[in-house]
């Protein structure tokens, strides 16, 4: 009895995950496509140079294109970074302060036997 509720709560949690994950796959690849624009944009304009980059101690056996995906990877974690925070401080589940006692909780207790 109690593995059966157990399982239907497992699968009630991963409800609607492929689709959240296809979300989230879509703006990754938006986030990559932006950061492209960006390190492009930062390189063309001199900002940064590949001699500057090379000079820091990378071996120069290291093409270009690597060096650009690697500043794009860095690019989208900072940009995944920000909106992680502006989420944090924008959202009501972001902003509320964990520990407050209550009497109600927002997730199910799995050993509640009072329900069945």
């Amino acid at each position: 009895m109690r593995l059966e509720r157990k399982r239907e709560e497992e699968l009630a949690k991963r409800q609607g995950m492929a689709g959240k994950t296809i979300i989230q796959f879509i703006w990754l690849l938006i986030s990559f496509v932006v950061a492209y624009f960006v390190v492009k944009f930062v390189i063309d304009a001199g900002y940064i140079s590949y001699n500057m980059i090379y000079a820091v101690g990378i071996p120069r056996s290291i093409p270009p294109i690597v060096i650009m995906i690697v500043l794009m990877f860095v690019v989208v974690v900072a940009m995944q970074f920000f909106m992680f925070v502006g989420f944090m401080m924008a959202n009501p589940e972001g902003r509320r302060r964990t520990g407050n006692p209550s009497l109600h909780s927002r997730s199910e207790d799995p050993y509640d036997y009072g329900r069945d």
